[in-house]
């Protein structure tokens, strides 16, 4: 819904311009013709800035939903590097990926540390610890070792906070692979104590998951294979194994089996993403497409898609197709499987809710391994992609809606649940579906809540993909422009209701507003302003004159009213 919120410039500059101030203002003696004009100039230059700025923006953005940048996982890597060329345990099947771990370690001696954010977390400690047992297994980069080590013993402390977001495992992975690093010689700078306390957490841990016995769990336990090793009986891992040769698309899962056990279409797997991403490689693999849907998904909630329709085209088709043949990519995981559903079906696209119908009851989903993982995005996407129904009477989609919704409700009276913003958008998606929410009230909203969502984790045990800054900053942008077009009009209208003597009338004021934000509400701000103050007139005209038979009025205001409604709404 287009509020009209912002003030007007008390001093009459125009938006977005600093007016140019002098000590000499008050005794300025130029003519006013000639302040006007540099005024104007002075707008000119502005406009013509934002303009450009604006058009700077639309193509960044438009490159990266064409050409999506997925960035290097130096976890997955370090766990890539380490498979062993075949016939042999002493050279690195992908040097280059080894070469790689050593060009890139921080000033600090850590390895994952992204542009987004610079704080020393769980994903840090997971990765740098990745990095070393890496080097340490081919014997290069003695310094670089030595920096790790450190690193990770100046932040163990946030190895072993509970209250930290951690990636999926991390208690198992980060406890297995430190006992791995000591067993090969590594010394840590951490008392033993320390080692004890992140070991107890890891045997605490396998207990938890040993009382489960569904297929989530056994999906679980394949996805960190890391972290458990000889524990595992590889021909049931090896049976999570997709068409492309992975498990789970996942570089560094895939590359621990490997390690373990042989397997042709294994090894073509992370062949083939060395090959296309060189000595790097991302912490899933395909997500492409993934990745496209997730940017789709952010420009409409922030209401600047219509910049990019022949792009959003091209991905929706795209995924379409993906759809029509049940693509691994899009199927495979819950979240992505509903969000495909939704912008597909939002965008008039013909998919049917069959292919939900897998998590069609509650005990499908807690037997996945998003289940398995209480996933809240996974059910926040089910649950929105519920309500996105065609007929009164779609049983499946009316199932996901009942049951999600309840987990969803349960997990917002759950004293355990963090109050964050994951917490807020939770809120607001039970109490306001997208049919209960005006468009342009839900894209401010959006604006103004995006660090609850414009950083989307994919299911990974230490990665992640950010919607960029420059979204929010050209939606920002956009909206702003939208709130002065709006004032405008507005000023514009209350001028035509002054001028053609509406305003006497104590009734027409009252709907003047309510009009024209139902009009603003439904037709996009662009050039259409003529469209959207012709059909507030209208609504204006049209309930003022109910209103007058209702209340009665003279003579001579109806004959005025007569006469602008035969000019304004000649179909009435």
């Amino acid at each position: 819904m287009p509020l009209v919120t912002a003030a007007a410039p008390a001093s009459g500059s125009p938006r977005g311009v600093i007016p140019l101030r002098s000590s000499r203002a008050s005794c300025d003696s130029r003519p006013c013709a000639a302040r006007a004009y540099a005024g104007k100039r002075l707008v000119a230059e502005n406009t013509r800035v934002q303009n450009v700025h604006r058009m700077e923006l639309e193509t960044r953005i438009r490159n990266q939903l064409l050409r999506p940048e997925l960035p290097p996982s130096s976890y997955d890597t370090a766990w890539v590097s380490m498979v062993p060329l075949r016939g042999t345990h002493q050279s690195p099947c992908f040097p280059q990926c080894v070469e790689w771990i050593l060009q890139n370690q921080q000033d600090d001696g850590s390895w994952g540390v992204n542009q987004f954010d610079s704080s020393v977390n769980k994903d840090v400690l997971l990765s740098t610890l990745a990095c070393v047992l890496a080097l340490k297994r081919w014997n290069v980069g003695r310094e670089n070792i030595w920096r790790g080590l450190h690193f990770i013993g100046r932040n163990f402390s946030v190895a072993m906070d509970e209250q930290t977001t951690a990636p999926i495992g991390f208690n198992i992975t980060f406890a297995t692979m430190l006992s791995l690093a000591i067993d090969m010689g590594l010394e840590f700078p951490i008392r033993q104590t320390d080692v004890h306390g992140i070991l107890e957490l890891r045997e605490m841990e396998l207990k938890r998951q040993a009382v489960y016995g569904s297929y989530g769990r056994k999906a679980y336990m394949a996805y960190i294979t890391e972290g458990l090793g000889n524990r595992l009986d590889w021909d049931e891992v090896m049976k999570f194994q997709r068409k492309n040769g992975s498990l789970f698309s996942c570089p560094s899962t895939t590359a621990v089996a490997l390690i373990h056990k042989y397997n042709d279409q294994a090894h073509q797997y992370l062949n083939s993403l060395v090959s296309e991403f060189g000595s790097a490689v991302p912490a899933v693999y395909p997500s492409k497409l993934h990745c496209q849907l997730l940017m789709v998904d952010a420009l409409e909630r922030m209401g600047i898609s219509q910049h990019f329709v022949n792009e959003i085209k091209s991905i929706l088709d795209m995924a379409f197709s993906h759809w029509l043949q049940k693509d691994e990519e899009i199927m495979m995981d819950i979240a992505t499987c509903a969000m495909t559903f939704r912008l597909l079906r939002m965008n008039g696209y013909d998919v049917s809710s069959d292919e939900l119908s897998h998590v069609a009851e509650a005990s499908n989903f807690c037997d996945s391994l998003q289940g398995y993982l209480n996933d809240t995005k996974s059910l926040l996407e089910l649950y929105k992609a519920s309500k996105v129904s065609l007929s009164g009477n779609d049983l499946i989609l009316d199932s996901i809606g009942s049951w999600s919704g309840n987990l969803l409700k349960d997990k917002l009276c759950s004293s355990r649940v963090q109050k964050n913003l994951i917490f807020g958008e939770i809120d607001y998606a039970v109490k306001f579906p997208f049919y209960a929410t005006l468009e342009r009230l839900e894209h401010k909203r959006n604006i103004e809540h995006f660090d609850a969502w414009g950083s989307l984790m994919l299911t990974t045990k230490g990665s992640s993909f950010h919607v960029n800054q420059e979204f929010l900053a050209l939606a920002v942008n956009d909206f702003s422009l939208s709130q002065s077009v709006y004032q405008d009009e507005l000023q514009h209208l209350d001028s035509w209701v002054k001028e053609n003597k509406l305003d006497q009338l104590q009734f027409a004021r009252q709907k003047l507003t309510y009009c024209y934000l139902s009009a603003a509400a439904t037709i996009f701000p662009s050039e259409l302003s003529d469209a959207r103050i012709s059909w507030a007139k209208n609504g204006v005209l049209t309930t003022v004159v109910d209103d007058f038979f209702d209340v009665g009025g003279s003579k001579a205001e109806l004959e005025n009213l007569i006469e602008l409604v035969e000019k304004y709404c000649p179909q009435t």
